[in-house]
């Protein structure tokens, strides 16, 4: 039977871990401390979507800036990993994800008293860096702590991450009718899941060995294939942060009230959840990885087209089919360094520059949207070339995948 953790790349126990003696902490403890941590990672950028129109009339400020909100935090999980990694490496694990934490908590509630434009972008950018921490630790956590349950674990905090988004994305626009501060009060709100996040992090540090983990934060070659991956991670990334971004603004825009467009991004969140686990599964049993990409990416595509020209004539459907593509291509494209290298340094160094890369890329998906949004003055042009994007992602992803070793990699083991 194959597991998440063929399909999901885990960095390898460093030489010196075998020298760090592990905490007696029960997975009671743990277990709720990794899923937490992941509920984090993706609060901050999702719950701005729902809102956005209202930011943008309070502040008065333009679509273009607005994109800022969503498109700073992904250029800072892209730019901030590599010192991440380095930082995990001098002050230890445990530190660096409880300061990962602490950042996260700090940027979210600043934006109780964002009264200025500045503010706001600020609390982005350093949102971005705590994140960027947060997803360079947490393959290195589930290694240290589940050692024997990697596919396990992995799978927690993936989902995590989704229902974090998802919790956010539902819960903001509520909470902005409900708070006297609307908006302001509504963003900061879920920095009290960082709290959370860090007293258990703080548990956990309190019995973890003092010693720092090995992390290498090397970068691979300028390969062609350490491009294609990364162009297909940055084209899939563009169109993920596209529909994060602007998805419910879309729908206010056609009629629909702040907490029925959060409800629907909420919606294409858990989608993401199903097409995760199905896209994983169906690759793992059949081994046909640039099939499985190709399909993904054609879903999305489909669904993009239909959102953008009928947005309100199956919206449910159309948007269950979005987050199932655009769910399915996310760990499949995560599968590419396993399947395409030949051993777990270069699969972990070519992960570590996709991402970068890829990240970099992928931020430009809401900017994009937005000053296409500007310039045509709806949303049918900016979602048609967020269908592009797809296809071009259908485009890469035999040369970015298609390697006889993908078999090899025990990606279709029984």
């Amino acid at each position: 039977m194959t597991t998440a953790e063929d399909s999901i790349p885990v960095p390898p126990d460093q030489p010196g871990d075998a020298l760090v003696a592990r905490p007696r902490l029960p997975a009671a403890v743990l277990g709720p401390a990794i899923f937490v941590l992941a509920l984090n990672l993706r609060m901050g950028i999702s719950s701005v979507g729902p809102v956005l129109p209202q930011v943008v009339h309070d502040l008065d400020v333009t679509l273009v800036y607005a994109s800022l909100l969503t498109t700073v935090p992904v250029v800072m999980m892209g730019v901030a990993s590599p010192v991440s990694a380095r930082l995990g490496a001098k002050f230890g694990l445990e530190r660096t994800v409880i300061g990962a934490i602490a950042i996260v908590g700090i940027a979210t509630a600043v934006r109780y008293w964002a009264t200025s434009p500045i503010t706001l972008v600020a609390s982005a950018v350093v949102l971005g860096c705590g994140i960027a921490a947060g997803n360079t630790m947490l393959p290195a956590v589930v290694r240290r702590y589940f050692p024997a349950h990697g596919a396990l674990m992995t799978g927690m905090y993936a989902v995590g991450i989704n229902i974090g988004a998802g919790v956010a994305a539902f819960g903001t626009p509520r909470l902005a009718e409900t708070l006297s501060s609307t908006w302001r009060g509504a963003l900061a709100i879920w920095a009290a899941v960082a709290v959370v996040a860090l007293l258990l992090w703080l548990l956990v540090a309190a019995r973890a060995p003092r010693q720092p983990l090995a992390i290498n934060a090397t970068m691979p070659r300028r390969t062609r294939q350490a491009w294609t991956a990364a162009c297909l991670f940055g084209l899939q990334s563009m169109v993920y942060y596209g529909i994060l971004a602007w998805l419910a603004p879309l729908y206010e825009e056609s009629g629909w009230s702040k907490v029925q467009a959060g409800l629907l991004l909420s919606f294409f969140t858990a989608m993401q959840v199903v097409g995760a686990l199905t896209a994983s599964l169906l690759v793992q049993r059949s081994g046909r990885l640039v099939e499985g990409l190709r399909l993904t990416a054609a879903v999305s595509a489909l669904s993009l087209v239909l959102v953008a020209l009928s947005p309100l004539s199956l919206p449910w459907l159309w948007i269950a089919l979005l987050g199932v593509g655009a769910g399915g291509i996310f760990p499949l494209t995560l599968t590419v360094p396993l399947a395409t290298t030949s051993s777990v340094d270069e699969a972990r160094s070519l992960t570590a520059s996709m991402l970068f890369y890829g990240y970099l890329l992928g931020a430009t998906g809401p900017f994009t949207v937005s000053l296409l949004r500007s310039v045509s003055g709806g949303f049918e042009l900016p979602f048609v070339v967020l269908a592009i994007l797809a296809l071009a992602a259908l485009a890469v992803a035999a040369p970015a995948a298609h390697r006889p070793s993908f078999r090899s990699t025990g990606q279709s083991r029984a």
